[in-house]
């Protein structure tokens, strides 16, 4: 279980990056407008701005993805079950925790929840 120090520690992590994902998103945006109102002046042209537009729509999606995962990492830190694994009910270990701020399931729940997408 997590202490309130810790909560704090995770809750500035995942602000920190909610405001970096919103500010990659908006720009993502705006190369994505600009790529689409480029002149495309032959076939090459017209393949490379389907490209990249298609790339960075991909891009835009997985940070939108994660800014809602990260939305609900917050609301749980509000509702103190942070960090409570949402199939087993056991804590999440903090070095998990630390490379992924948001995640939902612990280690061994996690490639469990995969499969189900799939």
């Amino acid at each position: 279980m997590l202490n309130e120090k810790q909560r704090e520690n995770f809750k500035n992590l995942l602000l920190v990056r909610k405001k970096e994902l919103l500010m990659q998103t908006t720009s993502s945006r705006i190369l994505i407008e600009e790529l689409l109102s480029e002149n495309t002046y032959d076939d090459i042209d017209y393949a490379e701005v389907s490209s990249d537009s298609y790339n960075l729509n991909i891009l835009k999606d997985k940070q939108i993805e994660e800014i809602k995962e990260i939305d609900i990492a917050l609301q749980k830190i509000n509702n103190k079950t942070y960090g409570t694994c949402e199939m087993c009910d056991e804590n999440i270990g903090v070095k998990r925790l630390k490379a992924k701020p948001h995640a939902r399931f612990c280690v061994h729940c996690r490639p469990i929840y995969e499969k189900t997408l799939l």
